[in-house]
């Protein structure tokens, strides 16, 4: 398929200040079939009629706006059931894509063809960091190899979800959500979720996504050890995810033999 639609969905909470950047970045990428999920989670803010308003100039925004403040998976779930894209990427709300990201995805998962890509990333702190030369070369993963990146605690693999691509027709064969009882690490679940559902993995080395660190963030906000017992319950249920995935025999083989 040569110009696929991708589905990009953006959950949003509060985020009046800072939303149009990431949104007109969207609507600045080279890559133009898209579907635009702007969800906003009962914002108290002027976030909604910012949303109503970027919708009313780009018919490719599809906006959402939920009736109670759900948090985040809530939103990513709704967004997961109105995409229609080949593909489906997500960008939180505060944060912003160079204009040739999308472009750079897809060409990739459709010269593999791959089910999954993943990227390194700036981190705007404020200044956009900069990517080591080493973490610039493209090459497939394996599966081992994909969940080891993911899981690690530095890196720019993690298990974040915006900095991939994912492949719609598996989200929906394996019947994945983003659990909404978990407050941490929810992305990291999909992820491994995902993985396991998968068979072909790319790394693009190629960096284009600016993750904005903001000190209100969810995980900011807590600290460091009021998260860690959530964290710890994720990083439990994960490793029993992977376990029990591999024990039941019902991980898809990998046609892709990854590079050494």
């Amino acid at each position: 398929m040569a110009n696929p639609l991708v589905s990009v969905i953006v959950p949003i909470y509060n985020l009046a200040p800072c939303l149009m950047r990431g949104v007109t970045s969207l609507m600045k990428q080279d890559y133009r079939n898209l579907q635009v999920i702007l969800v906003d989670d009962h914002s108290t803010d002027d976030s909604a009629r910012l949303i109503k308003a970027a919708a009313a100039r780009d018919q490719r925004i599809e906006p959402i706006f939920l009736t109670a403040n759900c948090g985040v998976s809530a939103a990513r779930n709704a967004g997961l059931a109105q995409a229609r894209g080949l593909y489906v990427g997500f960008m939180d709300g505060d944060d912003w894509m160079a204009p040739e990201l999308i472009a750079q995805f897809v060409a990739k998962l459709e010269q593999g063809p791959y089910d999954i890509l993943v990227s390194p990333f700036f981190i705007d702190d404020p200044r956009p960091s900069t990517v080591a030369k080493s973490l610039t070369r493209s090459r497939p993963l394996s599966r081992r190899q994909f969940l080891a990146g993911m899981m690690a605690p530095v890196g720019y693999m993690r298990g974040y979800l915006w900095n991939k691509f994912y492949r719609r027709s598996i989200i929906e064969a394996a019947h994945l959500q983003f659990d909404e009882a978990v407050a941490l690490m929810e992305d990291e679940l999909f992820n491994v979720q995902y993985a396991l559902a998968a068979s072909r993995f790319y790394y693009l080395g190629r960096p284009a996504y600016h993750h904005v660190v903001r000190a209100d963030s969810t995980t900011q906000s807590l600290g460091v050890f009021a998260a860690l017992p959530q964290q710890l319950a994720a990083l439990w249920r994960i490793r029993g995810l992977i376990k029990a995935g591999y024990a039941s025999g019902a991980v898809p083989e990998e046609p892709v033999r990854s590079e050494r």
